[in-house]
């Protein structure tokens, strides 16, 4: 499937764009997903998503992949933030011709894609992440949040995650010496310097949870080596104690970034077409839950846990 490559906002590094594609399946659920790509917040590019998100357009959403700064010497946190804002606004003011409702954007990103999401999410008030061109008259309007393998804790430190090992490769103990059993990885990747454990709360998911945080359903494989798997536990834990629709799935023994793999993808856009038609009110589903369901009040729109 090809993507409709558009320009919707100017840096002094050059333009960023949005590649779109259609729902090409017999459904248009009028619902944009924007779709961020992994890579450590250095590396990275939209295309790199295409097979994964021309799996969910089938399904009948706009998927909509986000170009964003990769962070540099020259590039500094939150530079992503501030893009993700810039084209969240460009969808909202392109609603019509995308063919999507205002109040159904939905915000998808994979590991440092993930963590850019929630961090979006969570900051939409604040006004200082504004880019100056931006017509922050156009609302940030966030209707639902998929996290697949977020980062949702930092911790302080001179280290990086990655380093490596002699053979070029990643090495992985040293990956597993940097991490913490409660999930928090150094913040260090990310802002490009050692820090403390403030800054690195400051740049944290889950201190953004609050009550009006969008429903969010959280993606983890129990093998993941990069991201703990216990970091979307405690993502999943945080949202329900504010009171946010928040569904958990886990895949079994599957690593980081498993789902580039097809069959896993078909299985995972399944569960995010189901649990956006959920919270989004889908007449469709509501319908075929009414005639379906034996007692249909025990199937709210909340959260649940489900294993693949």
């Amino acid at each position: 499937m090809s993507a409709e490559k558009i320009v919707y906002a100017e840096r002094p590094t050059g333009p960023l764009s949005v590649h779109v594609l259609r729902p090409s399946g017999d459904v248009d659920r009028s619902t944009a997903v924007l779709h961020l790509h992994g890579g450590g917040w250095r590396m990275g590019m939209p295309e790199l998503l295409t097979p994964r998100s021309a799996a969910l357009a089938a399904l009948g959403y706009t998927v909509v992949q986000v170009q964003y700064r990769l962070l540099s010497d020259d590039v500094q946190w939150p530079a992503p933030v501030v893009d993700l804002r810039s084209a969240l606004r460009w969808v909202h003011q392109h609603a019509d011709e995308l063919g999507i409702r205002r109040d159904r954007i939905v915000l998808w990103g994979h590991s440092a894609g993930a963590h850019i999401s929630l961090m979006t999410a969570g900051t939409r008030n604040e006004a200082d992440l504004d880019d100056p061109g931006d017509d922050n008259a156009v609302p940030l309007s966030v209707a639902a949040v998929i996290a697949c393998y977020p980062p949702v804790q930092l911790h302080g430190g001179d280290a990086p995650l990655i380093v490596a090992g002699a053979n070029g490769l990643p090495d992985l103990e040293a990956i597993a010496a940097n991490q913490r059993s409660d999930g928090a990885i150094p913040a260090f990747d990310l802002l490009g310097k050692p820090c403390t454990d403030e800054d690195a709360l400051h740049v944290s998911p889950l201190q953004r949870i609050a009550a009006d945080f969008p429903p969010t359903m959280t993606v983890h494989g129990t093998a993941d080596t990069m991201v703990l798997p216990v970091a979307s536990y405690r993502l999943d834990e945080r949202l329900k104690n504010n009171g946010v629709t928040s569904q958990l799935v886990t895949f079994a023994n599957c690593n980081h970034e498993f789902d580039m793999v097809p069959s896993y993808s078909t299985v995972l856009t399944a569960h995010i077409d189901l649990f956006l038609r959920r919270v989004l009110g889908e007449a469709d589903l509501i319908a075929e839950i009414g005639a379906n369901a034996m007692f249909p009040e025990a199937i709210p729109a909340s959260s649940s846990n489900l294993v693949v």
